[in-house]
């Protein structure tokens, strides 16, 4: 965030709560977004393998019981529904991502 951005908020005198939501948040919007792209294909991944050792459903252990019951197709199709489902949420939050970005 530009330091001049904060000094022009001081020198109109706009109060703390809306400088933050005026000048701080829309400055900073873009990195939390980034941080969130992120963190979403983690957790999918985390959430992915988890259910692969420990539930008793989801899509991981679909993955992990067809793959002991050597269902190659079925495991094959699982894996292509994780990543297509994976990439939607990477292009959703780009997306949004997008609309919180300004150009400078």
């Amino acid at each position: 965030m530009r330091r001049e951005w904060l000094n022009v908020a001081r020198t109109l005198e706009v109060g703390p709560f809306r400088r933050a939501f005026s000048v701080i948040l829309p400055a900073a919007a873009p990195t939390i977004m980034t941080g969130m792209r992120i963190s979403i294909g983690i957790a999918w991944l985390v959430i992915v393998a988890a259910e692969m050792l420990v539930g008793g459903t989801g899509i991981g252990y679909f993955v992990w019981n067809e793959w002991n019951n050597l269902s190659i197709a079925n495991v094959v199709t699982a894996i292509l529904a994780i990543g297509m489902v994976g990439m939607l949420l990477d292009q959703a939050l780009g997306r949004l991502t997008r609309l919180v970005t300004f150009p400078e």
